[in-house]
């Protein structure tokens, strides 16, 4: 995968060589011959890679006219995601231990979010936000005419939409004044809930497992909670069954 197409390169070409190309779509398994060329690199404009993975195997016809066994399938790698856990599939059908992976967020230049890692499945971390574009690059070490090279290949792109979210206030000021007297927090696909705050000491003073249920400034024995910074440790869950969690501190200001 070569940016935006379906690109295969013929690593091992030679001379007055042509390469039958075929292909099948990740919704069938059935090879259908799609080009013949002389090239050693092809790029397949007929198919989109975003929407799916694609394999390819090549048939090589020497200057004599034999044409050769198929070669071993290699597909585009789709990239795919449910919240923060990304997934992809092998370039390789059957040589996945031989392949490394890593999880970059397209910046400029790109920033590598993961080690190289063999598993085929990451989960982002927590400061990942909506709208950022991940790219998974594979690695694969392979013997090409007697020779070993190493070979990159990418994925398809993946942007973040709609990522769950916690939001608590920074600062609160519960004076009964009917503005802003309780810490009142909000979310965004979140389906449990659990808070723990603590004073400066580090002595809980208010739980919650319910986002409808905030706080108003009252220490557990119905004092006024005086003037401090207070930190906090929540635990959620999002609707794609992933766990949270997010610490901060709030300032309560009388």
């Amino acid at each position: 995968m070569e940016g935006s197409l379906a690109t295969v390169k013929i690593l091992d070409a030679q001379p007055n060589e042509r390469y039958h190309l075929y292909r099948t779509s990740f919704s069938s398994n059935s090879f259908e011959k799609i080009a013949t060329t002389t090239s050693s690199q092809f790029s397949d404009t007929e198919v989109d890679p975003s929407a799916g993975s694609y394999c390819y195997y090549v048939k090589t016809e020497n200057s004599c006219g034999q044409i050769s066994d198929a070669s071993n399938s290699v597909c585009t790698i789709y990239l795919k995601g449910r919240g923060r856990t990304l997934q992809w599939n092998s370039p390789f059908p059957g040589h996945s231990n031989l392949i490394q992976y890593k999880v970059s967020k397209i910046d400029a230049p790109p920033t590598d979010v993961s080690d190289w890692q063999y598993a085929e499945r990451f989960t982002l971390p927590n400061q990942s936000k909506s709208n950022d574009t991940y790219r998974v690059t594979a690695s694969i070490t392979i013997e090409v005419n007697g020779q070993v090279v190493t070979t990159e290949l990418y994925s398809s792109l993946y942007e973040l939409i709609d990522l769950p979210g916690i939001y608590p206030p920074d600062v609160f000021t519960p004076n009964n004044d009917n503005i802003n007297d309780t810490w009142v927090i909000s979310s965004y696909l979140i389906q449990t809930f659990q808070l723990k705050l603590f004073d400066r000491s580090g002595v809980e003073i208010f739980t919650s497992d319910s986002l409808s249920n905030s706080w108003n400034g009252l220490l557990p024995d119905g004092s006024q909670a005086p003037n401090q910074i207070y930190t906090y440790v929540i635990n959620a869950t999002d609707f794609f069954n992933e766990n949270w969690q997010q610490t901060g501190k709030v300032l309560l200001l009388k």
